[in-house]
């Protein structure tokens, strides 16, 4: 094999190996019910703020924009839905979800709907008042008649390493209640990406002998 032949093989299972270490991380988002599927989301069930953590799955019933990719309405209430029984009080139902990131540096954005208006507020920071989400074919106090999400933007300087909270606070005015949101966040390196041992094994095998034959060549 001729020198040049063995310092590509060397330098393609270099690059191999700092691909596999360059791999974006990506984490799905959605809303889900507790005990529920996870839908393939990288986030908790969303947890209701008051007597209950539990959180149940709604039906948008053709009232309601259907549930976004991967996730589903939500609510405290299993009959607060269209076409339910429950009509709740008048008051701020707060519900949460949490992720883990492997670094503070991660983009993303989120569509969400709620019914009849909501505070978005991310580790903290409020990204979306009440009343925003909750103009003409988003989401009204009145007749529901949430149609079209409102797409937000979760700001790269505001990720924590770590643990991440999403809070929805919900205000419920008349008739329905619920929320739905979708979306993900994504950071250029994963360590979820670096490969299994063996894989790194053979990588470094191959290294070390292309390595070797280089040498045995120059020595020659």
């Amino acid at each position: 094999m001729k020198l040049y032949s063995k310092a590509s093989v060397f330098g393609a299972a270099l690059l191999a190996l700092t691909t596999a270490f360059a791999s974006a991380d990506t984490i799905q988002l959605g809303s889900y019910q507790t005990g529920g599927s996870s839908l393939g989301n990288g986030n908790t069930a969303v947890a209701f703020v008051g007597s209950s953590t539990t959180t149940f799955a709604l039906s948008p019933d053709g009232v309601w924009a259907p549930a976004g990719a991967n996730s589903v309405w939500v609510s405290n209430n299993a009959g607060s839905g269209p076409g339910g029984s429950v009509v709740e009080p008048t008051a701020i139902y707060s519900y949460t979800t949490t992720f883990n990131t492997l670094s503070s540096n991660y983009t993303g954005s989120i569509s969400v709907l709620a019914d009849d208006t909501a505070d978005v507020i991310f580790n903290g920071h409020m990204l979306q008042a009440e009343g925003s989400i909750g103009a003409d074919t988003h989401c009204a106090s009145g007749p529901p008649n949430c149609s079209v999400p409102t797409l937000i933007t979760l700001p790269s300087g505001d990720f924590l390493t770590g643990l991440n909270t999403l809070q929805f606070d919900v205000q419920q005015e008349i008739a329905q209640t619920g929320l739905d949101f979708y979306g993900s966040v994504s950071s250029p390196v994963s360590t979820s990406a670096i490969p299994e041992p063996g894989t790194l094994l053979l990588l470094g095998t191959g290294l070390i002998g292309s390595a070797f034959l280089l040498m045995r060549k120059r020595l020659a």
